[in-house]
Parts: C-alpha cells; structure tokens; sequence
C-alpha cells in the first residue's frame, strides 16, 4: 500500500469484515487486494498514489445493491476514518469512488485526476477482457449480488450496461488496458449478451 496514508491494523480488520459482510460475491477482500497488487505493477503510471489506494481500499466498503447510495456511504466512512488526511487526498479519493460507482470520469478539469480514474476504471472492468471461464465467473458472482432482482429485470438491466460499453468507440480508456483487453472483452460482451437475450 505504498503511497497510502498509514492505516491501523485495528481499521485494516474493519475493511476486511466489511468486505465478507453476507451477500458479497464479486466485492470481497480477496478483490481488493489483487487490484492493491495490480496498483503497484502500474504504480508509475498513477499520478497522486495516496488517494488512489485509498479509493481502492474504501470504494465498496459499504455495500447494499438494493440502495443507491452505498458510495456516498463508503466515502463518508473514509473520511471518518481518517480525519488527519489532508483534505485534497480525501477529495481526490472520494472523486475516485463515486467515478467507480458511476462508471464514468469525474467533472473536472483536472487532467491527472480524470487520468487516475480511467486507470481505476480500466482496472475494475479488466474482468471483462478475462478469460471465456473468468468472464463468466465474473457474472455469475454479479448475477449472485443481485440476488433481490427477478431474472427478467436483472438480464434487462445488464443487457443494456453491456451495450452501452459496446457501443463505446473503447471500452477500456487506457492505452495499456485498451491493447490488452479490448478484443477479447467485445468478445465476451457479445457472447454474453446471446445469453442474457436468449
């Protein structure tokens, strides 16, 4: 966690419950440690680290599929959790989390932070450009975290997420993730999706 404000080990263990808190299938502890690890392999690469790894060991902390606001929650609890952090870290941490909730770059003119979070976005979607076998772990373990939506509503909500990123000139935002992954993620998207309409 290099480049992270110190975190106790008292608040470590709370994160980590957090993360095997019952209904969690895809954002679990062992999650957010590989994406620790893969933030290290592209650390020279990520502009501000601190707010970065904090974004990724907060962004699902809190987690309730069927409320809307589980990111505004998971940000508040990081502030509470660290009061001492400077300000600008915190900021820029909770601009990460709520690009991560909504898929999407933050509003600003910040042009390393909008670069922070299409690395963090290209991160959390590189399951999509996995294997055929992980691909379909990925949504299956999706599928489970939706347990409160019916099959109909849930195929037609994901039918429609998974166009729209087709539908994208790139889905993955980063030179690195783009040429790594973007082939074979279209393909897994297009296969899935015969799946989800059949």
């Amino acid at each position: 966690m290099s480049g992270a404000p110190p975190l106790s080990p008292a608040l470590l263990a709370q994160l980590q419950k957090l993360h095997a808190s019952p209904g969690r299938h895809h954002h679990t502890w062992p999650r957010v440690a590989a994406l620790l690890v893969e933030s290290q392999d592209i650390a020279h690469a990520i502009a501000e680290p601190a707010p970065f790894i904090l974004a990724i060991l907060f962004h699902s902390a809190v987690f309730d599929r069927s409320r809307p606001d589980s990111a505004a929650r998971s940000a508040a609890l990081l502030r509470r959790a660290l009061p001492g952090t400077p300000e600008a870290v915190l900021s820029r941490a909770e601009a990460l989390i709520h690009a991560l909730d909504r898929q999407d770059l933050p509003e600003t003119d910040d042009p390393s932070l909008r670069g922070d979070a299409a690395l963090l976005l290209d991160m959390d979607n590189a399951p999509l450009g996995a294997s055929s076998a992980e691909h379909a772990a990925y949504e299956a373990a999706l599928r489970a975290e939706h347990a409160h939506m019916d099959e109909d509503r849930y195929a037609a909500g994901r039918a429609a997420a998974l166009r729209m990123m087709l539908w994208r000139e790139r889905i993955f935002r980063t030179d690195r993730y783009h040429l790594a992954l973007e082939r074979r993620a279209r393909r897994n998207l297009e296969a899935y999706l015969e799946t989800l309409c059949a």
